[in-house]
């Protein structure tokens, strides 16, 4: 049951769809830059949202439109809507829909397949669309999306996005003939319904959240952003599902001029007559997999000596969560242009090119070494990975510098994260590469580690893991509320500190994060001597045992003893932490020992997995062996048992019978019985 408020909001049209609903696990458009690029027409004025959209993009609307009204076919999607937003909902089909004004604005990102009721004879995509502009007020502004029936998502993405699909995508909208393939029949349809078409966008990345959308005169003229277009294709920090990668295939595209025809999809601006066309941005990029807490948006356009140049829009604070921040002013400035690190090295992969993996990967290296000296680089080269990396054949440069990670880090433990992080890319994508089939991403680090000029050993190779570890606890640490643990979401000031503390990462007595390879107040960093370490007093950048459970020599641990937390460790409360004395912040710490445990764990694991193949194959060979020679004793045996003849007879075989039938034969060589010479 809803509340009386919630039921008074719902207006009932006709053709209710009452055991249905459209929010399904495909989401719904509206997410991702699409939110940004419909902020300046949340001015006021009457707004319709027709079709299911995600609870942020209607969130943005009721905050700025004057009057939201939205527009569902399922019955339960609207009483659920109607209690969490103040807006009138109206439910049924299309055809029903019957409103007293005409609006300002309207919003059909998810395009109309899914305003029409199945309990009703729904007419073609032609005339749905013909309704939903008949909607507009004079003057008004219509934003319509839809889906790419011939999009790279469709050639280079799941498969079981399209031929597995869901209940609700039974209905076959494909084969209506009046449904646009291009944007060319989008855009006369429009045309022909009155509205006259201002800036068209093709989008990039998923099709519910696009992750970039470029004009597409932009597109034609050749001048795209193309690493942001590829990167949009599968998402710069993504892994791609096995047995593909649209990155080829969108940059193919770009490159050949159709970008816009390959599209995941299409978003239109028309304006109803006497309208005005509103100003929007050329090109519009979001990040394509950040949590919300991270996420930025950026606004592209033409530099005025070539090339792109990018700005990053809405909330600029500052981003922190740990030792992980992120930092939108350096979003700000010139797109670098070139091929992926990741796709250049996945493609001499599949060629089989080991001396192009080499010489690039020395390339590479020699480039991360540039950034400090004496062995030491920034902490933040570790976010260098091959997925945020572009080669434009004469240097290297980072798509997105805007991650940062206080202090330095040994040259080899960087270049063992970012090797890692591809190494695991490529077998989990099953695309083909040079080494043997029974290599881990470990093993596999160690190679490409040795290739790149860095110490190939597998205590590196252990600090990376863990390095990588320690980064992606931080990056998941995300609260119910969208904002980072100790970060709230308004950008204040973090609540992590235990009490007469500061805050993780910063000085007791001033409010700036101390740097990695620098001591203050007692605490002692990553790698530095500190009583109750390993042996020798040195811990490696990372090592879980620096902040974990009891070793796994049986040692107690520094942080640990037999009866739980040290109370001496630095930045530990000790038994606070198992009460309700420690801040916020605490668990994440304890996130992170359990994310790097996992990491060794997983190393471990594959290690065995290596070994039980060797022994597999070893079983087969000795299985192999004794069968062979078990067919060889069988062979010998029945060679044994065959009767043969008396030593020094020429008969090939004894002939035995009855004496009495041998006595003609006896008389005839005049033999007697005793074979003596007959009389």
């Amino acid at each position: 049951m809803i509340c009386d408020d919630a039921a008074a909001r719902i207006r009932l049209l006709g053709g209710e769809m009452l055991e249905w609903s459209d929010d399904g696990p495909g989401g719904s458009p509206g997410a991702g830059v699409l939110g940004e690029l419909l902020r300046p027409l949340l001015t006021g004025g009457r707004v319709l949202v027709a079709g299911p959209h995600p609870a942020e993009l209607l969130d943005a609307a009721a905050a700025g439109a004057g009057e939201l009204s939205v527009l569902l076919r399922s019955h339960s999607d609207a009483c659920r809507l109607a209690e969490h937003h103040e807006a009138t909902v109206y439910c049924g089909s299309l055809e029903k829909a019957a409103f007293p004004e005409a609006f300002d604005v309207v919003i059909a990102l998810d395009g109309v397949e899914r305003l029409t009721s199945s309990d009703h004879a729904a007419g073609s995509w032609a005339e749905s669309l013909g309704r939903l502009t008949a909607m507009l007020a004079p003057g008004g502004t219509l934003v319509l999306g839809v889906e790419n029936p011939l999009g790279v998502h469709r050639f280079a993405g799941d498969p079981t996005e399209v031929h597995q699909r869901p209940d609700d995508d039974w209905a076959a909208v494909e084969l209506d003939q009046s449904r646009p393939v291009n944007l060319e029949r989008l855009t006369d349809l429009l045309n022909g319904s009155g509205l006259t078409v201002g800036r068209s966008y093709a989008a990039y990345g998923h099709a519910a959240g696009p992750h970039l959308l470029l004009d597409v005169s932009v597109l034609e003229a050749a001048s795209a952003p193309t690493a942001l277009a590829v990167a949009a294709c599968v998402g710069v920090f993504g892994t791609p599902a096995a047995g593909y990668d649209a990155r080829h295939l969108g940059r193919m595209a770009i490159a050949g001029g159709l970008g816009a025809r390959v599209a995941t999809r299409w978003v239109v601006m028309a304006h109803a007559a006497d309208g005005r066309p509103v100003t929007s941005p050329v090109a519009l990029t979001a990040d394509a997999d950040a949590a919300p807490y991270w996420r930025l948006s950026c606004e592209l356009a033409p530099a005025a000596r070539g090339g792109w140049a990018r700005r990053a829009r809405g909330d600029r604070t500052l981003r922190v969560s740990g030792r992980v921040t992120r930092t939108p002013e350096l979003l700000d400035g010139p797109v670098p242009e070139g091929r992926f690190l990741a796709e250049i090295l996945m493609a001499a992969c599949a060629r089989n090119d080991v001396v192009a993996i080499r010489e690039l990967l020395g390339l590479f290296g020699r480039w991360v070494e540039g950034h400090g000296a004496d062995g030491r680089v920034p902490a933040s080269t570790a976010f260098a990975a091959a997925d945020n990396v572009v080669f434009d054949g004469t240097g290297f440069a980072m798509l997105d510098a805007s991650w940062q990670l206080p202090g330095e880090l040994d040259l080899d433990v960087a270049l063992a994260r970012i090797l890692r992080h591809f190494a695991v890319r490529l077998l989990d994508s099953g695309q083909w590469h040079p080494w043997s089939w029974q290599v881990g991403a470990d093993r596999l680090t160690l190679t490409l580690l040795a290739m790149a000029g860095g110490t190939a050993d597998r205590q590196t190779v252990r600090r990376g893991a863990e390095l990588d570890a320690e980064i992606g606890a931080d990056l998941d640490a995300v609260l119910e509320d969208g904002a980072r643990d100790g970060v709230p979401g308004d950008g204040g000031p973090r609540g992590d500190a235990p009490e007469g503390g500061a805050p993780h990462g910063e000085a007791a007595d001033r409010a700036e994060a101390i740097p990695y390879g620098e001591t203050h107040a007692g605490t002692v960093p990553y790698g530095e001597t500190q009583a109750g370490n390993v042996p020798g007093g040195k811990a490696p950048y990372g090592d879980v045992r620096v902040w974990s459970a009891p070793g796994e020599d049986g040692s107690a641990g520094n942080a640990w003893d037999e009866d739980g937390p040290r109370a001496d460790v630095p930045g530990r409360a000790g038994p606070a932490r198992h009460g309700s004395a420690g801040g916020p912040g605490e668990w994440r710490e304890s996130y992170r020992e359990l994310y790097a445990a996992r990491g060794r764990l997983r190393a471990r694991l594959e290690e065995a997995q290596q070994k039980i193949t060797m022994l597999e194959r070893d079983l087969e060979t000795s299985e192999a062996k004794l069968a062979k020679a078990v067919r060889a004793a069988k062979q010998a045996q029945r060679r044994d048992e065959r009767p043969r003849p008396p030593e020094g007879s020429r008969l090939g075989r004894m002939i035995t019978a009855p004496a009495s039938a041998l006595r003609p034969v006896r008389r005839m060589f005049g033999t007697g019985s005793d074979g003596s010479a007959a009389r």
